[in-house]
């Protein structure tokens, strides 16, 4: 008769042993949202380089599968948190309003967001996982304003791209990611190389220098959640609305 060996002169039927089916992995009190909220404070916290699931999952006291189970891959929750981080984004509409003045607020409640979560900019725009959880209605809300605006419809996506790239550009490189090992050798090292350019050869830049030391793009020794660049993206703003309007066919302009 088959059957497995217990104790001897013990026969136990294999039909009797308790079923194997693999059930769904569950967690008492852990739902979805609690998921993204622990993945952004793990982002916060350690830097996108060092987030992984098993990581997200010791933290949550669970195995990794019900992440899995509840959310997806580590891709699709990286997606998932960037829409957490930009879900208010998105100024509303009123009615009257220019719409030059509800870009200027799109910019800047963008940048809002992203300077809460300044360790989610790497994830914003340059890396394509996050089209796996698009934001419709930025994308809707952005034509349906330049239409507006007069865009003519055979130019609409081209300006919608220049529009989505300044968005994330300026934000992303003001955050950009600070060395993790040996910060205070790499800030002297900037200063130092910055205090010894040939005046001869850059006549311009050492006049200057005490203007634009760490407050320019390539000369700075610190990123945007230390010392935002609130100024300089007032004038790109400025620049970009300006931009567009020299843009637009004669007929809108007025």
């Amino acid at each position: 008769m088959p059957g497995n060996v217990g104790r001897p002169g013990t026969i136990v039927s294999r039909q009797s042993a308790p079923s194997r089916a693999r059930a769904a992995p569950v967690a008492v009190g852990l739902s979805r949202e609690a998921i993204l909220a622990a993945a952004l404070a793990e982002i916060d916290g350690k830097g996108l380089a060092a987030f992984s699931l098993r990581g997200l999952a010791r933290s949550l006291g669970v195995n990794a599968s019900v992440i899995v189970w509840h959310v997806g891959n580590r891709d699709a929750v990286v997606a998932e948190v960037i829409a957490l981080v930009l879900q208010d984004s998105v100024p509303p509409r009123i009615p009257g309003q220019p719409w030059q003045d509800w870009l200027r607020s799109l910019f800047t409640r963008f940048r809002d967001a992203v300077r809460r979560h300044p360790n989610t900019a790497p994830l914003i725009g340059a890396d394509a996982v996050s089209n796996l959880r698009p934001d419709l209605a930025l994308v809707e809300a952005v034509l349906s304003v330049l239409a507006e605006a007069g865009v003519p419809e055979e130019r609409l996506c081209e300006t919608y791209n220049a529009i989505q790239a300044a968005l994330v550009g300026f934000v992303t490189q003001e955050l950009a990611r600070m060395p993790t090992e040996d910060l205070a050798s790499w800030q002297a090292g900037i200063q130092a190389n910055l205090a010894r350019a040939d005046a001869a050869r850059y006549p311009h830049l050492v006049r200057l220098l005490p203007r634009l030391a760490n407050r320019a793009f390539i000369l700075r020794w610190q990123n945007g959640a230390s010392a935002p660049m609130d100024s300089s993206f007032e004038i790109f703003v400025n620049c970009i609305i300006a931009g567009l309007e020299a843009s637009l066919p004669a007929p809108a302009r007025d």
